[in-house]
């Protein structure tokens, strides 16, 4: 990979970066996030059958089954917004630049995680 050297929203970005490639690995990351979000999040198949009562049964472990599994498509839906935005900052030409401070975001920070908004300093601080 070359080194290039890009403008983006009047910052010039000397980085290792092949924003093609990005695009294309955030898209990809973004269809299985969706596909995984959609399993963990639809309706059981077989939810008539379940009845629920005082003592642990089938239909007491598939609810905390339940629970878990939409408890973690919560967790990851925010990585989704995340990748989400990245893909908006590239169409729009803002990509490698911080929302919160207009920084540069310094290109391993970016090829480490393509879907980062913010610059380090500001992802610190977010916390």
């Amino acid at each position: 990979m070359r080194l290039q050297r890009r403008s983006l929203q009047g910052h010039e970005i000397a980085a290792e970066l092949d924003l093609e490639a990005i695009e294309a690995k955030l898209r990809e990351r973004l269809g299985e996030i969706a596909a995984e979000i959609e399993e963990l999040t639809k309706p059981p198949e077989n939810a008539s059958g379940i009845s629920f009562g005082k003592r642990i049964g089938d239909g007491t472990s598939q609810a905390i089954d339940r629970f878990a599994d939409v408890g973690v498509a919560q967790e990851i839906e925010p990585l989704k917004e995340r990748i989400e935005r990245a893909l908006v900052k590239l169409k729009d030409g803002t990509y490698g630049t911080c929302d919160t401070c207009g920084k540069q975001i310094a290109a391993g920070r970016l090829i480490a995680a393509p879907e980062s908004a913010l610059c380090i300093d500001c992802a610190r601080n977010a916390r």
